[in-house]
């Protein structure tokens, strides 16, 4: 009995077809959870310095707080009536490419003591 050599490496063709798209999903996927972990870093540290400055700590507590965020971290502080208020800022790129894409920015605030 004879079979028919019409499908024969059919499943080897297909797999490495779909292969690269396989891994170009999951390196977007991985990616992407790495963008969102620096987000939340960056959410605490933010409330962190936020919360340290609005208590009148002094300014080499606030400076280590940020130094923690990362030496690539942009930091704006500001008061907004009795709040306030920290944005940090750091270009992130995703994993498999060299430039920076993304503009991850946070701002948080805290009212500031006796008022």
């Amino acid at each position: 009995m004879a079979r028919t050599s019409s499908s024969r490496g059919s499943v080897t063709a297909e797999l490495v077809l779909t292969l690269p798209a396989i891994t170009l999903v999951l390196a977007l996927a991985i990616g992407a959870m790495s963008l969102q972990l620096q987000k939340l870093h960056l959410i605490g540290t933010a409330s962190s310095v936020a919360k340290a400055i609005a208590r009148g700590e002094s300014m080499s507590t606030v400076d280590d707080l940020i130094a923690q965020a990362g030496e690539r971290v942009k930091f704006e502080f500001s008061e907004i009536e009795n709040m306030v208020c920290v944005s940090l800022s750091v270009d992130a790129a995703l994993p498999a490419i060299e430039f920076d894409v993304f503009d991850l920015i946070e701002t948080q605030c805290a009212r500031a003591q006796g008022q």
